[in-house]
C-alpha cells in the first residue's frame, strides 16, 4: 500500500501540477472581481497569541477536570448510577 501511494506521488510529480490551479486562488480572484464592497468587522473576542495559549489551556484543563469528575459516575457500577455491565 505504501509503495502504491509513493508511486502516485511520483507520477503526480512527474506529470506536473503547474496547470492545476487551486480552489483558494479561484475563489479569491472571483471575490476580488465581484465588485461587492463589504467592510470587515471584528469578532466578539480578539485574543493575541498569548491570550490564545491561556484560553485554550484553561479550557483544556477545565474540560479534563470535568471529564475526570464525570468518568467514575458513568463507568462505575458501585452505586447503581449507571455504567457498563460486564458479562
Amino acid at each position: 500500500m505504501s509503495a502504491l501511494i509513493i508511486g502516485f506521488f511520483y507520477i503526480g510529480g512527474y506529470i506536473g501540477h503547474k496547470e492545476l490551479e487551486g480552489t483558494d486562488s479561484k475563489v479569491e480572484n472571483q471575490a476580488a472581481t465581484s465588485g461587492v464592497e463589504k467592510t470587515p468587522h471584528s469578532s466578539l473576542y480578539e485574543l493575541d497569541q498569548n491570550g490564545e495559549y491561556i484560553g485554550f489551556g484553561t479550557v483544556g484543563i477545565l474540560g479534563g477536570l470535568f471529564a475526570g469528575y464525570i468518568w467514575p459516575m458513568v463507568f462505575e457500577e458501585e452505586s447503581g448510577r449507571g455504567g457498563l455491565t460486564h458479562g
